[in-house]
């Protein structure tokens, strides 16, 4: 326990306070846009303000309020990391291009001249000149000593140009916080040099407090259609939610996945210094696995228990379709599971934050700094969503066994999915060149149950490996296609179930 009070954790705070104040961001466009409706139209805002009692918006709402008070709260614990996040919000929001021409005058005097341009925000550089000009900078070397650069002899057809981590591993050719030249005109005729840059933001983990609003205003706005447009499927969703949520196993699944992933902070997992990797991989499967529990219990409580307990007779006396009503339901269990990992989610990315500092204080390592804590919280966003994914497509299937079985089957057929659907890789690899009948069967397996480890990139999150948005692209369209299949079992189960 000594790293753990040793281990100034001030250094992870600015990632958290990045996604509070994203959080924040968000509740003030939910609110914006509801003071808008109170005065265009007043019905749509009284249903906004009614969905704050039902099972969703509850939850998430405060779940927006905690976030964006842990950013209030820990805002004087961060001041420099404020003045570093604002300025590269700002270049976020501003051009990326820069271009300056200077006049170079005659007679070889060395002419100094200072840039509106930071250094450390420069992505590609160019300097060209219309006639010959020599161009010096600054650089450090051994420790504080300062160095002048080689000179750059420019001639008007031969640019010179840097990129930051190119092959050639020069250093960026300018120091401080602003770009200084010192140049010299040999000639007898007036040289322009015109420097051309292109700028990025000096820390692109800043960009963690834009996404995380515009990831809770899409959810907002995604499901104030919901509610609004197919009515009485969104009314069999909000009691499937509400439902789920008042289950003591909801309950016990948050308490026991927030008490394990702050828990990991401090195991010790022998790893020689990576530690964070097996947290993050630790952190992913726990809260997947009690997520699908949470939606299968659900799936059982809702559909099957219903149609025993006659409840589901009553509800499809109504002027509500079958179809609305299984389709209904599987809203809600996507909004269910949706709320695990947007809660346990947010403890994981927390937990990651301060993990790198406590596995550094721990280790003897190099004190890191509040980008490299953010760094390693942004690999985890591809695990988390991809899991979630894979939480959707079994909430689908179990939707369908619960037509016909309990729960007792429900949960035995689901993890028994979710356990093949991870070796269907294996057990086709394991078939080839066997008999025929063992690659029939291996074949089976592959076309009917779903290969779940499509979703499984703990290895790249882990290693830090970047995942592409074509493959999260991708996966959903496989976990949507999947679920569409399973939806359609479900209907074709339960159209002709008898409920009297």
């Amino acid at each position: 326990m000594i790293p753990l009070l040793a281990a100034d954790f001030t250094i992870a705070l600015p990632p958290l306070w990045l996604l509070g104040a994203g959080a924040l961001v968000a509740l003030a466009g939910i609110f914006l846009v509801w003071g808008v409706l109170r005065v265009v139209e007043p019905r749509w805002a009284a249903e906004a303000a009614s969905s704050v009692r039902d099972g969703f918006v509850g939850p998430l709402g405060w779940l927006l309020v905690t976030m964006a008070a842990f950013a209030v709260a820990f805002t004087p614990l961060v001041p420099l990391a404020l003045s570093q996040i604002g300025r590269s919000l700002s270049r976020m929001a501003t051009t990326r291009a820069f271009e300056e021409r200077l006049a170079v005058p005659p007679g070889g005097e060395v002419r100094e001249y200072e840039l509106e341009l930071r250094p450390q925000e420069i992505d590609r550089l160019e300097l060209r000149a219309n006639a010959p000009v020599t161009v010096r900078t600054q650089q450090p070397i051994e420790g504080f000593k300062l160095d002048k650069l080689p000179e750059l002899r420019l001639l008007p057809t031969e640019p010179w140009d840097w990129t930051r981590g190119d092959d050639t591993n020069r250093p960026n050719p300018f120091l401080g916080q602003r770009a200084r030249l010192e140049v010299s005109n040999p000639g007898t005729e007036p040289a322009e040099l015109v420097v051309s840059a292109k700028l990025v933001p000096e820390y692109p983990e800043a960009a963690i407090l834009p996404w995380t609003a515009v990831v809770f205003l899409a959810i907002a706005a995604a499901y104030g259609l919901f509610r609004l447009l197919p009515r009485r499927m969104a009314a069999v969703a909000s009691a499937t939610t509400k439902e789920a949520i008042g289950q003591p196993v909801f309950a016990v699944a948050i308490v026991a996945g927030i008490v394990l992933l702050l828990g990991f902070i401090v195991i010790p997992y022998n790893t020689f210094g990576e530690d964070v990797k097996m947290l993050k991989d630790s952190g992913l499967t726990a809260i997947k696995v009690l997520a699908l529990l949470v939606v299968v219990w659900t799936a059982s409580v809702s559909v099957a228990d219903e149609i025993e307990g006659r409840t589901a007779l009553t509800v499809l006396s109504k002027p509500l379709r079958r179809w609305q009503f299984v389709i209904g339901k599987f809203a809600g269990l996507v909004l269910v599971a949706l709320l695990v990992f947007l809660i346990l989610g947010s403890v994981l990315l927390a937990s990651t934050s301060l993990k790198v500092v406590y596995d550094a204080r721990e280790g003897g390592k190099i004190d890191p700094v509040w980008r490299d804590c953010a760094a390693e919280m942004i690999t985890v966003v591809p695990g988390l969503v991809l899991s979630f994914l894979e939480t959707v497509l079994l909430a689908a299937v179990s939707l369908a066994v619960s037509t016909r079985l309990g729960m007792v089957p429900n949960l035995i057929i689901c993890f028994a999915i979710y356990v093949l659907g991870h070796l269907v890789p294996l057990i086709v690899q394991s078939s080839v060149g066997k008999f025929a009948i063992v690659r029939f069967v291996g074949q089976l397996f592959a076309t009917i149950l779903p290969v779940l480890e499509h979703f499984t990139i703990e290895a790249a999150v882990v290693g830090g490996v970047p995942v592409p948005w074509s493959y999260l692209g991708w996966a959903a369209l496989y976990a949507g296609l999947y679920s569409a299949v399973a939806l359609l079992v479900a209907l074709v189960l339960f159209q002709d179930r008898d409920l009297a």
